[in-house]
C-alpha cells in the first residue's frame, strides 16, 4: 500500500479490556482504520456479548453471536485468567507492547489486578489510556453498575420516550451504545494527536454518562433557560407538525415530517390541496401544532384511500361496473417517492431485512463480507464515513475467543516455547 494510502492508525497496537458494546466500538474504530488492537478476554467469563444473540442458524455458542462479531471486526483475541496468579504479570507484559489501553470495567477493577494507569505507565510518558464506565471514575455513582438501558434511564432518554398518558418505555435497544462511543473515540483521537505533537500519552477519566446527556437535544437548554421540562410526545415534535408515522394499506409505515411554512405547502400539494388544509387553524405552524390529532387522522384517511391495498383492485383500475375516473393508488415505495418530488419530508420505516437489501447503503459500501471460522460468511457493518485518502472498514472478522494466543504471546510478547506451554498447562490462559 502507497504511503498516501496508509490506514491512518496504522502501527498503533491497543490492549483493548473493554467489552460490551461502548468499548469494543471505540477501538473498533481504531481497529477498522488500522491499529492493532488485540482484544483480552477470559474464557472463564466470556465477554457478556459473546453470549447474547441472535446466534447463527438460533444456536447459542461463544464463537457464534452475530452482536459480538460486529463490534468487534478487524481484531485479534487473546485470552488470559486475571484471578490466576500469574495473569495480571502477563497482561502487564502485553501492554508493555502497547500504545493504548482501553477498558470499560467499573471503576477499581483494573487497580485491583494491576493494570491501572499510575502503575501501566510507570516508565512509560507515552502511554494513552481510556476508562470508559458508566459514570466516570468519581463522584457518588462512580461505582454502580450497568448496561446501556440503566443509562438510557439516567441520562433522561427514557423520559422523554414513549406517550404523554403512560410510562416512559426506552427505546428497546441499549439506544446509548451507539451515541456515546463517538464520543470516547474524538477524545481518544485528540489525545493520539497530542501524543504525536509530544511524545506524552495521557490518561482520560470517560463517562459514558455525561456523554449522554448530548443526545437530549434541547431538553437541557429548555429546563435551563425557561425552567420546563419536556415530556413524552409520542412521534410528534415541538417544531413540526404534522410529524408522526402513518400506515400504508400494504401494512407497511412512513413518516411524514413538516418543519416550515415550504414544508406545508409543499405537502398540500402534494395531497391535492383538499379543503381541510386551508382551514384558519391550519394556516399557521404554531396554530398547527395544536391540531396534531386532526392533522394524523386527516393524513391517515388519504393513505387508506390513495395508498395500494393487495386485497383491492390493481392501481388505477376502477371497480367494474362504475362510472368514477380511477383512483390513482400508490404503492409505498410510490408513495414515498411522490412526497418527496414535491419537496416534503418522507420515508419507509424498515425493517432489518429492508436494510440488508437498501439501495442506499448498498451503494455506499456500507456492508462489508468476511469469512468467519464458525459464523461462515456474514456481513458486517462498515464505518459510517469515508475517508478519501486513508479508507477504512473491516478487515477481518471479529476473533474466536483466544485464536490468536500462540501469535501474540510468542510474537509480540515474546515468551518463549516453553514459558508459553507452561503457562497454557497451569491455566493462566483460560
Amino acid at each position: 500500500m502507497s504511503e498516501a494510502l496508509k490506514k491512518p492508525f496504522a502501527g498503533l497496537r491497543v490492549a483493548d479490556f473493554a467489552w460490551v458494546g461502548v468499548g469494543p466500538l471505540v477501538s473498533k474504530y481504531l481497529a477498522d482504520h488500522g491499529a492493532e488492537v488485540i482484544r483480552i478476554e477470559s474464557s472463564t467469563y466470556p465477554e457478556t456479548l459473546r453470549r447474547v444473540g441472535p446466534f447463527v442458524n438460533g444456536i447459542p455458542g461463544i464463537d457464534n453471536s452475530g452482536y459480538y462479531a460486529n463490534f468487534n471486526s478487524s481484531k485479534y483475541g487473546v485470552t488470559v485468567n486475571l484471578k490466576h496468579p500469574r495473569g495480571p504479570e502477563i497482561a502487564r507484559r502485553l501492554v508493555a507492547k502497547c500504545d493504548i489501553v482501553t477498558e470499560s470495567y467499573t471503576p477499581g477493577i483494573m487497580a485491583r489486578y494491576g493494570l491501572d494507569y499510575e502503575t501501566l505507565s510507570k516508565g512509560r510518558e507515552d502511554l494513552l489510556m481510556i476508562s470508559m464506565p458508566l459514570y466516570g471514575q468519581t463522584g457518588p455513582w462512580g461505582p454502580y453498575m450497568g448496561y446501556g438501558h440503566v443509562l438510557q434511564a439516567a441520562s433522561g432518554i427514557n423520559h422523554l420516550t414513549g406517550w404523554p398518558e403512560d410510562p416512559p418505555i426506552g427505546t428497546g435497544i441499549a439506544y446509548t451504545d451507539f451515541l456515546v462511543p463517538h464520543f470516547a473515540a474524538i477524545g481518544l483521537i485528540a489525545a493520539l494527536d497530542y501524543r504525536r505533537r509530544t511524545g506524552k500519552g495521557q490518561y482520560i477519566d470517560f463517562s459514558q454518562f455525561e456523554a449522554a446527556v448530548h443526545g437530549l437535544g434541547t431538553a437541557i437548554l429548555d429546563w435551563t433557560v425557561n425552567g420546563h421540562n419536556q415530556t413524552r410526545m409520542g412521534n410528534h415534535d415541538l417544531e413540526a407538525a404534522p410529524h408522526n408515522c402513518y400506515r400504508a394499506q400494504d401494512g407497511r409505515y412512513v413518516v411524514i415530517a413538516c418543519e416550515t411554512e415550504k414544508h406545508w405547502e409543499a405537502l398540500k400539494a402534494a395531497l391535492g390541496r383538499p379543503e381541510w388544509c386551508d382551514l384558519e387553524r391550519m394556516r399557521r405552524r404554531w396554530t398547527r401544532h395544536n391540531e396534531q390529532r386532526e392533522i394524523d387522522r386527516h393524513l391517515q384517511f388519504w393513505l387508506d384511500d390513495y395508498t395500494y391495498d393487495p386485497l383491492r383492485p390493481p392501481p388505477d383500475e376502477a371497480p367494474e361496473g362504475s362510472d368514477a375516473p380511477p383512483i390513482r393508488r400508490f404503492t409505498t415505495d410510490e408513495l414515498v417517492l411522490h412526497f418527496q418530488s414535491f419537496g416534503v419530508a418522507c420515508g419507509i420505516v424498515q425493517k432489518p431485512s429492508d436494510l440488508r437489501k437498501d439501495p442506499q447503503l448498498t451503494h455506499r459500501g456500507h456492508y462489508h463480507f468476511l469469512d468467519h471460522p464458525v459464523m461462515g460468511h456474514r456481513s458486517y457493518d462498515g464505518p459510517s464515513f469515508r475517508l478519501s485518502k486513508t479508507p477504512g472498514g473491516p478487515s477481518k472478522p471479529a476473533p474466536c475467543l483466544g485464536e490468536d494466543n500462540e501469535r501474540v504471546y510468542r510474537e509480540i510478547v515474546g515468551l518463549s516455547e516453553e514459558e508459553f506451554i507452561d503457562l497454557l498447562a497451569d491455566g493462566a490462559f483460560e
